[in-house]
């Protein structure tokens, strides 16, 4: 047995039984496994099924310790969530008329459950701003690391270019729910929280023009982005950014990204001139034709078969089917009309919790941890409302860590209204005021100073 195994299933056993007494380290375990996954790495490691028997050890620790996240701090279930679980119920109830397999719409409901699941546990899990706060540092690094291994990992044949994404389990669009957050920790963080974001934002920014998969959704999710950014900040945040941001697009646009990776993102207006992009609007028509001949969705997993019937054959894939490229479609298609509705609601309920908290942001007041997460998070989910329009991301399990995290950082800015501050230096200005020395003997000359009378 090679060492690496070995090694792996010790930490494995070690971190399971540590997951068993406490189900937090088991929520930070499965979230670094998502973006590491080792299997790829091979040597032995592709035949363990890490995230399986963590998520399942995960479990099993959350009943175990069920009566400790019933007290008075428990978190409370709120509508995103409500509209999640609804969401996941429809796509149930779909399997019954699905059109080509039932069996096969019903696995690939199953599968989505386990993201809701897993995305139900982190939030019922994580209770203090401790805890919140290590688990956005465990998320920052991984999506470090998924940066780091598509240039390097692939440089040095650590992964293979085409499994890039199961290899370390992000993509773009992930990276780029995340990175207003990293923006945000440079500019407000602690001087360790600075120092780490600064050195994490250039490989984020590598990412972009490197990786193939859905390049022109992430570019699009990146502007979006820092649109939303300029818009929801207070005027000091917006102002502090305008430097960062400055020489982060002077990296990005000369010496991050080739020539050939601006040609590429020119064709996002003129879709036109290249076949991938111009496609999109043939698989988009054949969307509508099978939303209207399937008001009520074809099951869980069906557009790629169903294809066939609608997309003209010059535009079918290699495989012989096509998938969509475009979220909303895909919902519609899959799980009718009433399943994208409550997705939507789902979606625009999770920015208004994050709008709850983010509205306590004041220009006067150092903000609090809770609602600099509320901010970075909030933008990080509308900045890909437009780029999931020209790719499918369905089923991308950060859309619904999102809504976790709404109602997760709803409930902890509720029960701890006096949350950790970030650095008050940023804000000096504002929290010493000048002190104001008493007058005394004011009055002036000729005015008779009134006396105070007892009744």
């Amino acid at each position: 047995m090679d060492l690496r195994v070995i090694f792996a299933y010790v930490v494995l056993i070690i971190v399971s039984g540590w997951t068993l007494r406490r189900p937090y380290i088991g929520v930070l375990a499965n979230v670094f496994l998502f973006h590491m996954n080792p299997r790829q790495l091979g040597g032995g490691l592709e035949d363990i099924r890490f995230q399986f028997i963590l998520s399942s050890v995960l479990i099993i620790s959350y009943l175990i310790n069920l009566n400790q996240f019933k007290d008075e701090n428990e978190n409370r279930i709120e509508l995103p969530l409500k509209w999640l679980f609804a969401f996941l119920g429809w796509g149930l109830v779909t399997c019954v008329w699905a059109t080509i397999n039932k069996g096969y719409a019903l696995s690939q409901t199953f599968d989505f459950m386990k993201i809701v699941i897993f995305s139900f546990l982190m939030f019922k899990i994580v209770r203090t701003e401790k805890e919140m706060k290590y688990l956005m540092y465990t998320i920052l690094i991984g999506c470090w690391y998924t940066s780091f291994m598509a240039r390097w990992g692939e440089e040095w044949g650590w992964i293979d270019e085409e499994l890039m994404g199961i290899a370390t389990g992000g993509s773009g669009t992930h990276l780029m729910m995340f990175f207003p957050m990293m923006i945000l920790f440079a500019l407000y963080g602690n001087k360790y929280e600075k120092i780490a974001a600064y050195g994490m934002i250039p490989f984020i920014l590598d990412f972009l023009p490197i990786t193939n998969e859905g390049m022109r959704s992430t570019f699009v999710a990146l502007v979006t982005s820092f649109t939303f950014f300029f818009i929801f900040t207070p005027n000091r945040i917006r102002k502090k950014s305008i430097i960062p941001f400055a020489f982060g697009g002077v990296l990005f646009v000369f010496v991050l990204t080739p020539p050939d990776y601006w040609e590429n993102m020119a064709t996002i207006l003129d879709p036109a001139s290249e076949g991938s992009a111009a496609s999109r609007s043939v698989i988009n028509e054949a969307s509508m034709k099978m939303i209207a001949d399937y008001p009520f969705g074809i099951g869980k997993g069906h557009y790629s078969p169903m294809s066939v019937d609608y997309v003209p054959e010059e535009e079918l894939a290699r495989t012989g089917v096509r998938d969509a490229h475009n979220t909303y479609l895909k919902i519609a298609v899959e799980q009718g009309i009433l399943g994208l509705i409550l997705w939507l609601s789902m979606a625009a309920s999770t920015w208004w919790y994050f709008r709850r908290v983010r509205l306590k942001l004041s220009d006067d007041r150092p903000p609090t941890y809770l609602q600099l997460y509320a901010l970075g998070l909030e933008i990080g989910m509308l900045g890909i409302t437009a780029g999931i329009y020209t790719h499918n991301y369905q089923d991308l399990d950060t859309i619904y860590w999102f809504v976790a995290f709404s109602c997760l950082v709803f409930n902890l800015d509720r029960r701890y209204p006096n949350a950790e501050l970030v650095s008050e230096s940023l804000y000096a200005d504002v929290m010493k005021k000048p002190e104001i020395k008493p007058v005394y003997n004011a009055a002036k000359p000729g005015i008779r100073t009134p006396q105070s009378q007892h009744l």
